[in-house]
């Protein structure tokens, strides 16, 4: 393609980069299912010069059958009316595909996402996407702190489906919810692990008194167990330890509480 150039008037010629179908969809199927999640613009002509051709709009997953084709345009039977529509916009994939995606999507955006070892500061997107889920129910984001083993607890649990209900008893330091949910009755207090409970006991590194609780992943035919917990020992960090039975049991005397 000749290009002239506006200082020294030469000519130079450059070879096309991008060629036009490499980039325009293609489908091996007449029936194509609209992807735009808030819905696709229905022309009566191929071309968005103007808002003055527009017939429709279709609903992400409406269903349409293409009867003509125009460079990056389908001409296309949905909903009753026939018309112009955006190929950028259109996939083979059936609705719940489609579906399935936008909410993974969502999910991936919503959703905090832990890596071991990595630190959860106040101002991190895991620490504040968290606090946002189970509503700052600890008062770590009004405090500024960084994320909390009980935090990361409450969000694993709620995460299986479950609302914890909260006695009016104060405080709720991670070593003392054994206690606390064993005096008010409300779920069973075990003395094994399960997987899906939380692992509660007293005496921290940093504080005795305050002890620490963690998520239970998987337990082990050797009695081991498998948590993943934030705080532990370092402020904010996400950390998965496979534990023994000698020190769950003997070292931290734990005790598990089983929300289900």
């Amino acid at each position: 393609m000749p290009i002239t150039c506006p200082k020294c008037n030469q000519t130079f010629d450059f070879e096309e980069q991008t060629n036009v179908a490499d980039i325009t969809p293609q489908f091996s199927t007449k029936d194509l299912f609209v992807s735009a999640s808030d819905g696709l613009r229905m022309r009566s002509s191929p071309d968005k010069i103007s808002n003055d051709n527009i017939i429709a709009k279709l609903v992400f997953r409406t269903k349409v059958e293409v009867v003509e084709e125009n460079g990056d345009w389908v001409k296309v039977n949905a909903e009753g009316s026939t018309g112009w529509v955006s190929k950028f916009y259109l996939e083979e994939a059936s609705p719940v595909a489609l579906e399935n995606l936008q909410k993974k999507e969502i999910v991936q955006d919503v959703l905090p996402s832990f890596h071991n070892h990595e630190k959860n500061l106040a101002t991190d997107a895991n620490s504040i996407k968290l606090r946002k889920i189970i509503n700052d129910e600890f008062g770590g984001g009004t405090r500024r702190d960084d994320l909390q083993c009980v935090e990361y607890v409450h969000y694993k649990i709620q995460q299986m489906g479950i609302t914890i209900k909260w006695p009016t008893e104060r405080p709720r330091n991670g070593g003392l919810w054994a206690g606390i949910f064993q005096r008010s009755a409300q779920y069973k207090i075990l003395e094994e692990p399960k997987a899906g409970c939380a692992m509660s006991f007293v005496g921290s590194l940093k504080n005795p008194a305050v002890g620490h609780v963690a998520f239970v992943e998987e337990v082990y035919q050797d009695g081991s167990i498998k948590v993943s917990e934030v705080n532990w020992p370092p402020p904010g960090i996400y950390s998965e330890r496979v534990l023994p039975k000698s020190q769950w049991k003997d070292k931290y005397q734990a005790k598990f509480i089983d929300f289900t």
